[in-house]
């Protein structure tokens, strides 16, 4: 660990993106959803220096937002995780963010400060329209990706726990 400091949390979940940018409102709404079933979400803009200094604070990470692969149809769940060697984030555009995730991930490596643990979830997005809601696929995958970040994080923080517990 860089400077020998402590994480302050187990896990994290970060929401990334702005309410009024179309798909990019999914991570302000997985965040207040999330928070309806009892699951502690922050909301950032998801720039660059807010990712880096919350991933300090935390094991593992999960961050949501909006994607733009182009590989799949809007709508569909994406995950990845650091632990895939084909973890680049850089290859999806996450959301509105000039200097974001990928960039954060970027300088992370270079600086060693990545969480232990890294996982991107959002959906496909569509539309980044000024002043419009969700674009139809994007809001109906929703209700997948606020059951699948829910299994995620019940992963981090209930079930990987218990299982270093138990082989120590």
């Amino acid at each position: 660990m860089p400077g020998g400091k402590a994480k302050k949390y187990r896990a994290l979940l970060l929401c990334c993106g702005h309410m009024d940018r179309g798909d990019d409102g999914i991570g302000p709404l997985c965040a207040s959803a999330l928070q309806e079933r009892k699951i502690p979400a922050r909301t950032l803009q998801g720039e660059t220096s807010e990712l880096l200094e919350a991933w300090q604070q935390a094991e593992a990470v999960i961050v949501v937002d909006a994607i733009t692969s182009g590989e799949v149809p809007p709508g569909t769940l994406i995950r990845i995780d650091s632990a895939d060697a084909a973890f680049q984030p850089e290859a999806a555009r996450c959301s509105t963010h000039g200097l974001g995730l990928a960039q954060a991930v970027k300088l992370g490596r270079v600086l060693k400060c990545l969480p232990e643990t890294l996982i991107l979830m959002g959906l496909e997005a569509a539309s980044f329209e000024w002043a419009s809601t969700l674009s139809p696929p994007v809001a109906a995958g929703m209700p997948l990706l606020l059951d699948a970040i829910e299994l995620e994080w019940k992963r981090l923080t209930i079930i990987a726990p218990r299982a270093r517990h138990q082989q120590a």
